[in-house]
Order: structure tokens, then C-alpha cells, then sequence
């Protein structure tokens, strides 16, 4: 008799432990999301990676030395292509077009040039001030 309800346990353990874990919770599983990019710097290689990224959490694409350079993407969840992208120059600051370190992205592929220089402090309407390109990310998600 002992026998036949150890058998019946480790059967029913056994089927429980087949069975996915998402079905169980009733929860579903995040997916992660394959980032893929090209980061071409003036004066250096340029460098292309591939990452697997989780929705609405900061994902680090790229912490290169030669330039340096670190690129952040958050992917944020929902039926839009809704990311915000980063960049880091620790040399020299650096920034895109809208003169900050970020960028919202709206589309699932994007291609934004770096620029040397940020905002400053101190804005002075009506002065253009040229900011020479000293780079430029191509990303697809």
C-alpha cells in the first residue's frame, strides 16, 4: 500500500514538473528583446554586438574604451516602440542632436548621430554654435 502512494506522489510530482511554470502562475513569462547595433566614432573602429534586453529595465549595449563611449537602451513595454537611448562620453562629452544624453525613440530602427559637446548650463538665445559629429548609432530592436 506504501508503495502504490509513493509512486502516486512521484507521478503527480513528475507532471507537475513538466508542466511550464508560467501556466501554473497564471502570470505571464517578460520575453526579452534582441537589441542589435552598430556604433561608428570618428578616428576609431567602428564596433556592432547583438543583446537580449528585458522591457522597461535599463539594458548597457556598449562600455567601449577606444572611444570612450557606454550606450544604455530601455525598451518600454506596450504595443508602441516607445525607447529612450543614452550615450556616455567620458573623455569627452558628447550628446545628440536635442543637446542631452538622451533620446526618446519612437520607431523600432533608428540611426542618431552623436555630437560633440552638451547643453550647458547657461543657454544664450538666437547664438548658433555648430557642434561637429563625432559619431553615429544604428539601432534595430
Amino acid at each position: 500500500m506504501a508503495s502504490r502512494n509513493v509512486l502516486g506522489c512521484l507521478a503527480i510530482a513528475s507532471m507537475l514538473y513538466s508542466v511550464p511554470q508560467e501556466s501554473l502562475s497564471g502570470e505571464e513569462t517578460v520575453q526579452p528583446i534582441h537589441v542589435t547595433y552598430a556604433v561608428m566614432m570618428e578616428g576609431s573602429e567602428p564596433f556592432f554586438a547583438e543583446v537580449s534586453c528585458l522591457p522597461d529595465s535599463t539594458c548597457q549595449l556598449a562600455r567601449h574604451n577606444n572611444p570612450d563611449i557606454e550606450l544604455s537602451l530601455t525598451v518600454h513595454s506596450g504595443s508602441a516602440a516607445h525607447s529612450e537611448l543614452r550615450v556616455y562620453c567620458s573623455s569627452n562629452p558628447c550628446s545628440f542632436q536635442n543637446l542631452r544624453s538622451s533620446i526618446d525613440l519612437s520607431d523600432r530602427r533608428a540611426m542618431v548621430d552623436i555630437f560633440s559637446g552638451e547643453r550647458a548650463s547657461i543657454v544664450i538665445p538666437l547664438v548658433f554654435k555648430p557642434r561637429p559629429r563625432i559619431g553615429e548609432v544604428l539601432i534595430s530592436y
